[in-house]
Formats: structure tokens, sequence, C-alpha cells
């Protein structure tokens, strides 16, 4: 199996165990274990001890090894003679976890999306805690459900693609190489894969990519391009002489909507555009362009970002000279929420601060969850108080770095955060997260979030909209107007950076950005390795044309502190 394949594989485990609703920990034990592979930038088969990996123990390196050899791990098998696995397509219908396809199961003895759509209306809207619009939204995905439609997070996306573009630029007759498509423009889930090579011997090339070791499956073979499949993702490459690779680079990098205003725009100035090149118009000459930037500069244009390739304004921006100096992962200074052990973390105050060390950061600020969130081993007030202390000596310790204690605060169902005022007051920075009740409708949860930004504790409102790419759709909320009550109130909003949350996602940033309200970046880290999946949200804030100075953690230590002590 490809890397891929492996993280399906432990996801539809993860799926079918949280279906038979087992503990929380030994499902986490698999989710992370998915993430570590998905996150692992060479073939898992090759790693010759798995529990080197983050968040790999024994038991999981076990079943990771047996997959990547192509074998069923017991508990593989155990799993799906319990549960029936067409359950697990269930679980990825809008409004539809893993534990409501249980029910699903368990009430109305349904195995599987189809079986969803055939229900009787009315059926659904009978069950406790389903109501008419909730059917209705389900009936209608599982109607019109495609089953291929499953697109890689960011960091699966990535490492299969770093792990092809090493394939391709160690080949001899290449020149250069990149990955292009939706994956170059950071789009936050990919469907497969672009690369583009530049080589003076391009059969060459070709052939050794049709027969590369990931290649399951060659679907066109010419001396010019190849399409393979590899774990069930297309992945295509293009070659092309080395002064013509800018036009093909850009052309291949999209977006869609991007290069067809540009194509229009060189129609005005007498010029044609494609991914051989440019040309006067009408003559059909085209002449090669070796870089972007030069494609650029011929239509009288700075050099745009792939991330802002969307026709979102960024070419009426680049004429004015108005392009933003994006934010980069070098920016971030601190990260601002993480987890240790103290709840649902695997890393100690101690192994997370040296990791932040390794980044170069100048502050850490370890939110741990708070008591009502008990599945996820949240810290009652008074483990809590023996927190803040054990971070106070980890801050005298490390002089490298300033080490400081919050909390991922619960915002309960009626707005009120899940510890005391005076509880609150003791902590250096607070988190306002939803967790639980997400089917409260948009009015009452939007009111819910409200509340907690007007406590003047908390700092920042965590994963606002609270969605799970490919697994949970947002909470029905009013994020306009919590963008204008975090300009009303000082309240920072969150961009998670983990790769299935991505919470605010990028049209939300950007109304952010132009309401005057800042971000943080964070990670939400629950080891150590889950540090450095903070490029992911930085490319999300690339996206919405966010700049540094709009990045709370992208302050110098000396500055952070100051915010701190000037409060909301």
């Amino acid at each position: 199996m490809q890397n891929n394949e492996v993280v399906r594989a432990l996801e539809t485990i993860v799926a079918l165990m949280e279906i038979k609703d087992e503990s929380y920990y030994r499902v986490l034990a698999y989710q992370r274990a998915a993430e570590s592979v998905g996150a692992l930038g060479r073939p898992v088969r090759e790693v010759e001890d798995l529990t080197t990996l983050p968040h790999v123990g024994g038991t999981t390196a076990e079943v990771i090894r047996e997959l990547a050899e192509d074998r069923t791990p017991q508990i593989l098998a155990d799993l799906s003679e319990e549960v029936p696995t067409g359950l697990v397509e269930v679980t990825r219908l809008p409004g539809v976890g893993p534990r409501t396809a249980g029910r699903l199961w368990r009430e109305l003895g349904v195995t599987s999306v189809e079986e969803v759509a055939n229900l009787q209306v009315g059926r659904l809207a009978s069950l406790k805690g389903f109501g008419r619009k909730s059917e209705e939204r389900i009936l209608s995905a599982a109607r019109t459900y495609n089953s291929t439609e499953r697109r890689m997070l960011l960091n699966e996306a990535s490492a299969l693609g770093e792990h092809v573009l090493r394939f391709v630029r160690s080949h001899p007759a290449t020149e250069r190489a990149d990955l292009a498509g939706s994956l170059r423009r950071m789009k936050e889930t990919i469907g497969d894969l672009d690369v583009v090579a530049a080589s003076s011997d391009p059969a060459s090339l070709a052939d050794a990519f049709a027969n590369a070791p990931f290649a399951d499956e060659v679907l066109a073979h010419g001396p010019k391009k190849v399409y393979v499949v590899t774990g069930g993702v297309e992945v295509d490459l293009r070659i092309v002489a080395p002064e013509a690779y800018g036009s093909l680079l850009h052309h291949f990098t999209g977006g869609q909507a991007h290069n067809i205003v540009l194509r229009e725009r060189a129609v005005k100035k007498g010029i044609n555009i494609s991914e051989y090149g440019l040309a006067e118009a009408g003559t059909g000459d085209y002449k090669p362009v070796a870089s972007e930037e030069e494609l650029y500069s011929r239509l009288d244009l700075p050099y745009i970002p792939p991330e802002l390739r969307e026709d979102a304004g960024e070419i009426e921006a680049g004429e004015r000279g108005e392009l933003p100096d994006l934010i980069e992962t070098g920016d971030i200074r601190g990260d601002l929420h993480v987890h240790t052990n103290y709840s649902d973390g695997k890393g100690t105050v101690e192994s997370m601060a040296e990791a932040a060390i390794g980044l170069g950061y100048e502050y850490l600020v370890f939110c741990d969850h708070s008591q009502s969130l008990r599945v996820a081993n949240g810290l009652s007030p008074g483990r809590l108080e023996q927190k803040l202390e054990a971070v106070r000596e980890a801050d005298e310790k490390y002089g490298e770095i300033r080490l400081l204690c919050g909390s991922e605060v619960d915002i309960l169902k009626d707005g009120a955060l899940d510890y005391g005022d005076d509880l609150l007051a003791e902590l250096d920075f607070v988190v306002g997260s939803v967790h639980t009740s997400f089917r409260v409708g948009e009015a009452a949860m939007t009111d819910r979030i409200v509340r907690a930004m007007n406590n003047p504790h908390v700092r920042v409102i965590g994963h606002p909209t609270g969605r799970i790419l490919n697994r949970r759709d947002p909470y029905e909320v009013d994020v306009s107007r919590l963008i204008r009550e975090a300009a009303a109130t000082n309240t920072v909003l969150e961009l998670n950076s983990y790769p299935d949350r991505l919470d605010l996602a990028t049209p939300y940033v950007r109304e952010a950005m132009e309401a005057g309200v800042n971000i943080s970046i964070d990670t939400d880290a629950h080891d150590e390795g889950a540090l450095s999946l903070v490029k992911y949200g930085v490319s999300q804030a690339r996206r919405a044309w966010v700049e540094k100075d709009r990045v709370i953690n992208c302050m110098p230590l000396e500055d952070f502190e100051r915010y701190l002590k000037a409060g909301k």
C-alpha cells in the first residue's frame, strides 16, 4: 500500500471504532497514527522502526506495518465483522458523524448510503435529536452522494506530492520540477496532483515516471505527459523544454478563473497566452516563457503568488501596486493553543517547550481542555492550579522561551464559560471554544459565542465554526456577526492549522481582515510533532491576503507581553 492508502485504512478503523462507541483514547491512538502517516515524507514501508514516528506506539505500529505490506490487520478484520463497513461512507454525509451512523444502524437498520437515500420521509425526523431540516439535508446528500468525492487533506496531499516530486527531481534528465495545480495554490483539500518538469530529454523522464515504484496504474504515457494512479490518486506529469517552463507551470497552477482573466487582459494588449507561451494576437507563433515572473512582467503585472490566483481582486491589486506582503511561516513567533498530557495531549510541558525551542519560537501558551470536556480529560480547577505551578516552574527552567499557562475553555450551551472569572483571571491566556451541543441552531449558536466574546478574559475564539474536513460540516453560526462582534470586543479569531480543521475558512479570514479583526494562527497541537503543522494555517492565511501585522502570534515577545498586560 501507498501512504495515502494506509491513511484511509486507518481512518476506516477510526470510523468503525467510533461507530462501536469504543473508548476515546483508543480511537485517538489510531486517528493520530493516521495523521502521522499522512504527514510522512517517504513511503511508510521504508521506515524500519515505526514507533519512531510521532504518536505511533507498538500496537498501532504493527497495524501500520501490516497495512503497508498489503495484509489485513486483525483489528480491521474484527471490526468489519462486527460493524457493516458501508457505514464508513454514511459518516461522510453532512450532519452524520460516526456515533450518528451507529444510531441509524441500530435504530433503523441502515448499513449504507444507498439505504439512507431510500429511507421514507419522516423516519429520520422521528429519531430523537433529528428534525425535518436535518432529515432533508441528510437525505438530499445521500441521494446525490459520490463515493469518489473524498479529497485529500493538505498534509496528506503534501506528503504524497513531495514523494513524487523527489522522484522526478532525482532523474538525471530533469532540470527543474515543481508541484502545480490546487496543491501549489494550497487549497484546503486536494483531489489529484499535478507535476511540471523541465527536461532536455522528456521521453527518458516520461518512461521513468511511467515505471516508477509508486505507479500502480498508467492511464496515459506519451513523450511529454504521463498520467498514473498511485494509491487511488491520479498524478499528472507534464514535461517541457527549460525555456518554456514558466508558461507551463503558470498554466497548470491555475486557478482557472485567474488564468481566464489573465488571458482576457493579454488579449487587450494584443497578446495571446497559453501553456506554450505568449504570441502576438492572430499569429499563433507562441514564444516560450522561462519563468512566471517574466510572464507577469510581459503583462505589466508584478508576480502574483500562487495562493492568490483565484480571481479575487489580485490582478486589480497588482495593477495598483497593492498586492499584500503575505505572511510567511518564519513570521510566527509562538503558538497560543497547544495541549499537553494534562488533558488529551501526549507531550509534556517540557517536551512541548523543547519542540517549540527547536522551531525558534519566543513563546508558547499551554491551553489544555477545561473541566466539562471529560472525554478529553478536562482539568478540574484543582488540576488547573497544579498545571499553573508546573508551567511557572518550566518557564524559569527554560530561558530560551517564555512559557505561559492558559486554557481552552469550553463555551457552554448558554454561552457561559466552563471556569469562573476568578480562576480565569489567574491564567495568562484564554481560548474559548465550542465542543458540544452543535445542533442548537444558528441564532442560539451565534448568541452563545457572542456571549463568550464579551467575557473580558477570552482573548481568542478557537476553531470558530467547528468543522472537521471530510468528516463534519460546520455548525450553523452567523460568522459575519461573529466577525463584527470580534471587532467590537477586540477578540481574536483563530485560524486553526490542523489539516482537518483549517478553521476559520479562507473567505471568513479575509472578511475578518476587512473588518479590522486580528487572527491567531495556532496548531492545536496535541504532541510535539504537530507544532510543525503551523505551515498549513499560514498557507490558508496567505490565501486570505493576510499580512503578519494582523496575526497576534507574529508579535515579538516584548510586544506580545505588552498586549497581554493591556487586556481587552
